[in-house]
């Protein structure tokens, strides 16, 4: 398995540029196919499952031969109701190995994520605190050592 330290950005990959986005865009891949290493060859919904927290849902929302877009979150019920968080949209490009966050659904108002998200209208700094998001939570996965 390659792991994010062995990514070799071509040039300097700061935070919140151009370079340092897609190199986000390419550790999102390689954490995501570290936790489903089959997910091109998915075509239903999936759960993951850790002894340390809550089931991840992964849906399937659309596949194409270059690309799936998937949603993952966690469900929590709360007096009766179900809340999903964070329940990103991701794309994932299979020729280029890059996963993007496409869109965070609905948040919570008291949510800590919310208040990540929107701090900045530029929209290079917004797909960075997106995927910064997917990033970090996969890196929580793995080390809860969630399993299909």
């Amino acid at each position: 398995m390659i792991l994010d330290h062995d990514i070799v950005p071509q040039s300097i990959a700061e935070p919140n540029s151009f370079v340092g986005l897609m190199t986000l865009y390419e550790s999102n891949y390689i954490k995501l196919n570290y936790l489903f290493p089959k997910i091109k060859e998915y075509d239903a919904d999936r759960s993951i499952k850790s002894s340390f927290g809550h089931d991840i849902h992964l849906g399937i929302n659309k596949k194409t031969k270059y690309t799936m877009i998937i949603t993952m979150t966690y469900s929590f019920e709360k007096s009766g109701v179900i809340e999903y968080e964070p329940n990103l949209t991701i794309k994932i490009y299979f020729d280029s190995r890059s996963a993007e966050v496409i869109s965070i659904g609905k948040l919570s108002k008291k949510s800590k994520l919310r208040d990540i998200t929107y701090q900045n209208k530029d929209i290079i700094n917004q797909l960075w605190r997106r995927n910064i998001i997917l990033n970090k939570w996969l890196d929580y996965i793995i080390d809860c050592d969630y399993s299909i």
